[in-house]
């Protein structure tokens, strides 16, 4: 009876799918782990700063200097995202939904538009708030922005969507600061204190 011969692991075909599966996973999340994010003129389109000429980024690169945390009512673009925190609101909740003893509702309200040339995909999931005790949190479940809520989709080239995100946090924290990490292939993060 002859022996039965075993393939090399790297002739398996699982071997070359998961292969492939890496290989591209890296390249679809790849343009994004360049980019960092950067403010960008609130009353230009989103589309033309993506699309502007290297001459004119090197003027908006000299106007602005680079920063890693921004302001509330600043565009701030990473990627393809587009994110600008329109208003902050503290809620003590309703009747029928309160927040913990000693925490209130931070009801934050965002608008993301669409900067690149294919579709994106929005999530409130991609927000979380750090406090100033050092706390990274996710978003709160709560019905208090129930008729506001951003919701997740999709956004076309150039499409926009606005919507609150809330969270739960100590009552006068005056530390808060909004995360969002629009690629789920990047840890690149627009960081939005909310004071």
């Amino acid at each position: 009876m002859a022996e039965k011969v075993k393939k090399p692991f790297y002739k398996k075909w699982w071997v070359w799918l998961l292969a492939v599966i890496i290989i591209g996973s890296i390249a679809s999340g790849g343009g994004e782990d360049d980019a960092t994010p950067k403010k960008i003129d609130s009353n230009a389109k989103a589309t033309e700063t993506a699309a502007a000429p290297e001459k004119k980024k090197e003027e908006v690169k000299k106007e602005e200097p680079k920063k890693d945390i921004f302001a509330v009512g600043e565009a701030v673009q990473l990627g393809k995202n587009v994110l600008t925190v329109t208003k902050v609101e503290k809620s003590n909740g309703t009747e029928f939904d309160t927040p913990q003893q000693g925490k209130e509702y931070i009801i934050v309200t965002v608008q993301i538009q669409n900067a690149g040339d294919q579709n994106i995909s929005y999530n409130p999931f991609d927000f979380k708030m750090a406090n100033s005790q050092g706390q990274i949190q996710d978003m709160g479940f709560t019905t208090v922005d129930s008729d506001t809520s951003l919701q997740s989709g999709e956004l076309a080239p150039g499409g926009s969507v606005s919507g609150t995100i809330a969270f739960e946090e100590p009552v006068g924290d005056t530390g808060l600061q909004l995360h969002y990490t629009p690629s789920f292939w990047s840890d690149k993060t627009i960081k939005v204190n909310l004071q």
